[in-house]
């Protein structure tokens, strides 16, 4: 018995030797979303690290309601 922790799921699963646990649709689904997450993170972090770089100029002045 094994635990599976995924973000906020927490699920005990058994796997018998020799027996694929997840169909390939699902191998498949969870590919995606973990690229998805992979892609999301390296976007955020790009976000933090261009909000925090030293720029050689100042950005316009930010305008409330526009």
């Amino acid at each position: 018995m094994q635990n599976v922790h995924i973000e906020e799921m927490t699920s005990d699963v058994s796997i018998v030797e020799g027996e694929m646990p997840l169909t390939p649709a699902q191998i498949e689904k969870l590919v995606k979303l973990v690229a998805k997450r992979i892609g999301e993170m390296q976007t955020n972090a790009e976000r933090i690290k261009d909000a925090t770089k030293l720029k050689r100029q100042s950005s316009p002045p930010f305008e409330l309601g526009a």
